[in-house]
């Protein structure tokens, strides 16, 4: 049977790997470290059913180069440079051209939604995080809101396949766009990586907390600093258990780039500068010290379509607090405190809960590293993969 030639656009992984990014970067790699279809092809026929598969070639779009995270991979896959690292340039107008040329059988776009225009492009995958645009359109700009809203409306429709990250996601999607394309939309879920549950040394901890100047007990929270991650709400309700437990309470340290309408939130920190810590983005091996390290992650974001930073940390035996919100419980599952996202005084509450009682924090830690076997990046990649063949023989069923 002749091999299936499957693009995945891998353009946006320059970018620092934050939620997004890491997801691409993490199903792309699994993708091609999966093994053949001989074993499944065998359990297959073995039940009575003759029918094969194909092998798929990968074919990777990078800006500028093949990223250092795929450099010891190349064998595995044909690798296309995207002149430019523009969004616009690189989505709009290099992909219409360019794909016609590479015969590819599949596209797959789990970055970013896929061009607007596709006239000559073969089948299409997308990947769907999550609704923000629709049921949070105040925590984007306008041209954000526009631009999103009209491409992946436009993606929804005429994909071959669509994947979101969690059941939340896609009945959000059914409920926006309309419930005739669920069936063309599976769940592939995010995971953690082992490397955030290896045991770090003493040496490291201390050189970690050394070059960030990190207090003895923290809270933390790892989120880009926007409107939809809720940290003004952390904020207060951080200043309410500082108040209540005075000079004792741990301090509070918050990992993150830069987003967009974040000046208000930045001033925020900065008044509170003696107790709460603001990192900016920092490396992953920097990043699994600082989980392993804090007394607990407190993710209070208003929306997600999966929110990563939570098996994240538990991963890295870090307990977890986080919003009951959008898809967040769906991922937490019994594993985590759960708290109202706007409700400052009984997120302080969780928080004052978590450091006072040993015997929570152990069960939260237990608890939340078997939670996060639960998900993980090969079978992130099989549901992927099982999209593209699906992709391949429903091309156009769900056109406008």
């Amino acid at each position: 049977m002749k091999p299936l030639r499957v693009g995945i656009d891998l353009t946006g992984i320059w970018r620092r790997p934050t939620g997004i990014f890491r997801y691409t970067a993490e199903m792309a790699k699994h993708l091609l470290l999966l093994p053949d279809f001989e074993g499944e092809l065998a359990g297959a026929r073995s039940r009575g059913d003759p029918r094969g598969r194909p092998a798929i070639n990968y074919v990777l779009f990078f800006s500028r180069e093949v990223h250092p995270d795929f450099v010891l991979l190349q064998h595995a896959f044909e690798a296309i440079i995207c002149p430019t690292s523009n969004e616009l340039l690189c989505k709009q107008f290099w992909f219409p051209v360019i794909l016609p040329r590479l015969h590819l059988d599949i596209m797959h776009y789990p970055a970013f939604p896929p061009p607007y225009l596709r006239l000559l492009s073969p089948p299409t995958v997308m990947t769907f995080y999550d609704a923000g645009p629709w049921r949070y359109p105040q925590a984007q700009t306008l041209h954000g809101r526009l631009y999103f809203r009209a491409l992946l409306s436009r993606g929804v429709r005429t994909c071959a396949q669509v994947t979101t990250l969690s059941t939340h996601a896609c009945s959000e999607i059914g409920r926006i766009l309309g419930e005739r394309y669920l069936p063309k939309i599976s769940v592939a879920p995010g995971a953690g990586r082992a490397e955030f549950g290896a045991a770090v040394s003493e040496t490291e901890r201390q050189r970690v907390r050394t070059r960030y100047h990190l207090p003895g007990s923290y809270f933390l929270a790892v989120a880009t600093i926007e409107p939809r991650k809720n940290l003004s709400t952390l904020l207060d309700a951080y200043v309410r258990l500082r108040q209540a437990c005075g000079s004792a309470c741990p301090e509070l340290v918050i990992v993150g780039r830069k987003g967009w309408n974040c000046d208000d939130i930045l001033q925020y920190m900065t008044s509170l500068e003696e107790s709460v810590h603001f990192l900016g983005h920092i490396p992953d091996q920097d990043l699994i010290v600082v989980y392993q390290m804090a007394l607990s992650l407190v993710f209070p974001s208003l929306y997600e379509g999966f929110g990563l930073p939570i098996i994240e940390a538990m991963t890295a035996g870090c307990p977890v607090i986080a919003a009951n919100s959008s898809s967040l419980p769906e991922v937490a599952g019994d594993a985590a405190l759960l708290v109202d996202a706007l409700d400052a005084e009984k997120i302080a509450l969780a928080m004052r809960q978590v450091w006072q009682d040993e015997t929570l924090r152990e069960r939260l830690v237990a608890d939340g590293r078997i939670q996060a076997t639960r998900f993980s990046w090969e079978e992130t990649a099989r549901i992927t993969r099982k999209a593209y063949l699906k992709a391949a023989v429903s091309q156009r069923k769900f056109d406008a």
